[in-house]
This record gives C-alpha cells, structure tokens and sequence, in this order.
C-alpha cells in the first residue's frame, strides 16, 4: 500500500549529499541482568559514508568485541543517526546507495519513508507473525510534528521478538548539526542527550519501544525549553503594558509607561508592540499544538504495550514496570508543560484585549476632541449666517438704490413735482437686472442641487451602513430638511 508513496518520495530526493559529522551510530549489548550496565556493551561513534557497509555488516573496526558474543546476547540495538538537509524535498547525508543498503538490511517497512517525511508529524506501529501464529517482529515509525524550535526528527525500526534485537534509523534536523537551519542561532544536537539516555537505560535495551520513549523524552525536554524561553517574553510584555500586579509583577509600581501611552497614538509603536505579542502568542499556540501531538503519541506507546502484552510476548517484568514508569514520568511532564503553555495563551489574550482597549480609548479621545473641535467650528458658521442674514437686507436695498436703473432725480431736474410725477422713476433698462439675475439665480440652485445629489451618492457608497430611519423618510437637501419643502423635496411612498 505504501510502495508507491515510497518511490514517489525516493525520485523526489535529489539531496543525496555524504557529509562527515552528520552519520553517526549507537549500538548496546544485553547479556543479562549481571552485564546490563558494563559500558563496554554500549558503543558509539560517526561515520563516513565509505564505512556504511562495513558497519552494516559489523565488519573491520566495526566488528562485534571479542569480548562479546552474540550468540549469549539477550538483546541488542543497533540505531543509525542522519541529519536532514533542508526542508523540501528532503535531503540526505548520505548517499542513496547507502540508504537503500541500509533499509533493506534493517527490514524497514515500506511506511517508513511516507511516514517520516510528513510535516503535520504521525505514528504507525505493525506486527508480524509466523506460520504458528506467534507474534515475530513489530515494526515503528514515528514523526515530530515539524517545528524547528523542537525539532523535526523522524524515527522508524523493527524488532525481532525471537532475537530481541532492535534495528533502528533516526533523521531529522539538528541531530549532529550545532546550528538552527532556520535562524542560523547555535542549539544544542539531539544525539548528546539521546546517546546519555540510551546508555543510563541499560535494564531497558532489550524493550523494542526504549528508542521511541527516548525520542519522546527528548521532544518534552525541547518544548520545556521552548516554554521557558516564551515565559521572560510574555512577562515582559505585561511589565510593558502595566497593568498587571500578579504573580513576579506583583510588587510592580510602574504603571503605564510612557512607551504605552504614546503607541496610543503612534502607529509605528503600536505595530511594534502588536508584533511582539502576536508572535509570542503564535509561538505559545504552536507549541501547544505540538504538545497535544505528544498526548496523542504517548497513546500509542500504551496501545503498543497492550499489542505487545496480548500476543503473550513476555519482556521480563522489571523491563515491563521501568518503561511503563518512564512512559508515565513523559506523560506527566507532557501534561504539565501543557497546562503552562495554555496559561501563557490565555494571559497574552488579556494582553491583547488590554492593548486593543488601550488603542479603542486613544480612538475614543480622538473622536471626543473632534467632536468639540466640530461643534466650535459649527457654532462660528452659525454666527457668520446669523450677521450675514441680518446684513443681507440692508445691502440689498443699498444696491438697488444706487442702481442707475431708478431716476430718482427726475423731480428735481424737471422743477415742479407735478410735472415729475408724471414721468417714471424706473429707467426703460431695469428689465436688464432681471434678465440676468433671475436666470443666473436659477442655474446656480439647480447646479447646487445636482451637486449634491452626486455627493448623497457618493456617501452611499463610502458608508453603505448609514441609513435613515423612519416610514416617511425624506431624500433633501440640508437647507430643505430645515423645514423648507420645495420641488426638490422626495417623498418616499408609505406601503399600504
């Protein structure tokens, strides 16, 4: 079923790139109870990729120790480590000859490669039998969910139950690599604390779910890493907001700093400040994501204990109790840097209300001052049309009566009122005022109009939310909603 998922990633892969000090080895030898904790049953080392098949053959230097015999072993474990080049498609420090060398020596299951290169992270476990129907090997594999702050390991071996002997292949980033391929800051690679776990579980070799608990282990002590380091963050970006006094900031009397209340209405602080919190915010998101994986995946320990435990393959009760007791330990600490992860998600969401409160207040005080600055600026217009209309009449009679259309004169230039008052005071060129005043008043009203017409629209369009209430709402101008109802006045029709 996963044959050609695996060939399709196989063509993908072109990075097939031998580095020295990214392959490297681990392999221990159980010989009972009284040998579990010699050292010299636990050998590690690197390698180059001309020394591949020598080691997977245990020849040359690679040989098993005099001192030891395999055929007096009661386990083993034989686990190859590489590191990941790039991201994708997935890269190799090794040659593909060597790979393929390698998974078909160990027997890996053809899942492995589909498996392992997955970003959303994933676990699958199978179990063979013989033809007596008794359970013969299992095999695992497992990937991190990828986030390069913890690591994007991928792990897949098989187990013979008969031989006790455990046959393992670990890839991923940061295995040997002492630098973060995303950031370029210094980390600290996975095999180091892998190899001292390994080496200090020696009662534990011969389970074929030791490698995967320790990967475990190893995922749980990155996210507490990572959760400590976002701790600081978060603390310091509500010391920054000041207005928290709980916990360290308990005894906290800065207040609100100065900072804060500029970004109020600096946008280039406000976005500063957004930025910190959100990305802390995303980091705390991502790694409880990736800790709810760990939940998920010290389940499928268990229902593999359970697989293991009901095909009456019985490990040694002391092996049983010291893996169940470290997969309880991880289960433990899982849930813990769970709830610490979900307590810092929900403080910086009071943070981000507090900063959305914060930039909502700014905007309110905003508002306010224009407000008032509009009502100042509303009662001065009220004042110029109230002195305008009051002087309007009085300029107007002064117009028309300085006007050379009226002949006021008339009676004094003729000398006796009775034969002036027979003449017209009106000039025969008044009608002129008219012809242009009349038509000139009536283009710029109705210019007006169309202009304002072409503004409602406009508005519409710029605040479609803004709407009139009322049946009998009325479509005017501002000079008609005064009361003024003339032609320009649209009465919407009441539905019946």
């Amino acid at each position: 079923m996963f044959e050609a998922e695996r060939q399709r990633i196989l063509d993908s892969c072109t990075r097939w790139i031998p580095n020295d000090g990214q392959l490297g080895y681990i392999e221990t030898w159980s010989y009972g109870d009284s040998h579990a904790t010699a050292s010299s049953h636990f050998r590690k080392g690197s390698l180059r990729d001309s020394q591949m098949n020598d080691w997977l053959q245990q020849k040359g230097e690679f040989a098993i120790p005099h001192t030891h015999d395999l055929d007096d072993a009661t386990g083993s474990i034989r686990l190859l480590l590489c590191e990941r080049l790039g991201w994708r498609p997935p890269g190799f420090s090794m040659s593909r000859r060597s790979f393929l060398s390698m998974e078909a020596l160990f027997d890996l299951p053809p899942e492995a490669l589909p498996v392992m290169t997955k970003d959303a992270g994933g676990e699958y476990s199978s179990f063979k039998y013989d033809e007596k129907g008794v359970l013969a090997s299992m095999s695992v594999t497992v990937k991190l969910p990828q986030m390069f702050q913890l690591g994007n390991l991928g792990l897949t071996l098989t187990h013979s139950f008969k031989t006790r002997i455990t046959l393992a292949f670990m890839y991923g980033w940061h295995v040997f690599a002492d630098q973060n391929q995303v950031t370029g800051d210094p980390v600290f690679p996975h095999v180091h604390n892998m190899q001292e776990t390994i080496r200090s579980s020696a009662l534990l070799w011969t389970h074929p779910l030791l490698i995967p608990v320790v990967l475990l282990q190893e995922h749980v002590c990155r996210a507490d890493m990572m959760l400590e380091s976002l701790e600081p963050r978060v603390r310091w970006i509500e010391q920054d907001l000041g207005v928290t006094k709980a916990a360290r900031l308990v005894t906290s009397t800065t207040g609100i700093s100065p900072e804060v209340k500029e970004l109020m209405t600096d946008e280039e602080g406000r976005m500063e400040v957004m930025t910190r919190l959100n990305t802390a915010a995303t980091d705390v998101i991502n790694t409880s994501k990736v800790l709810k994986w760990d939940r998920r995946y010290c389940k499928f320990l268990r229902q593999a204990c359970e697989g293991i435990r009901s095909s009456e393959v019985h490990s040694p009760v002391d092996v049983e109790k010291g893996l169940e007791g470290f997969l309880s330990y991880l289960e433990g600490q899982v849930g813990s840097a769970a709830d610490f992860g979900e307590s810092m998600r929900l403080r910086l969401d009071i943070q981000l209300n507090v900063l959305y409160n914060f930039i909502s207040h700014a905007g309110n005080e905003l508002n306010s001052k224009i407000a008032a600055a509009a009502g100042l600026d509303s009662a001065a217009v009220k004042t110029l049309a109230f002195v305008t209309a009051v002087f309007l009449p009085p300029q107007f009679v002064a117009a028309m009566f300085s006007m050379t259309m009226f002949n006021w004169q008339t009676s004094t230039s003729n000398g006796s009122p009775e034969e002036a008052a027979g003449e017209s005071a009106v000039t025969p060129s008044f009608w002129i005022y008219w012809a242009v005043t009349i038509p000139l008043t009536l283009f710029i009203m109705v210019g007006w109009w169309v202009w304002w017409q072409y503004q409602r629209q406009y508005y519409a369009r710029g605040f479609p939310g803004t709407k009139q209430d009322g049946d009998t709402r009325t479509s005017q101008t501002p000079i008609l909603s005064l009361g003024l109802k003339g032609p320009f006045v649209r009465r919407k029709k009441s539905s019946p």
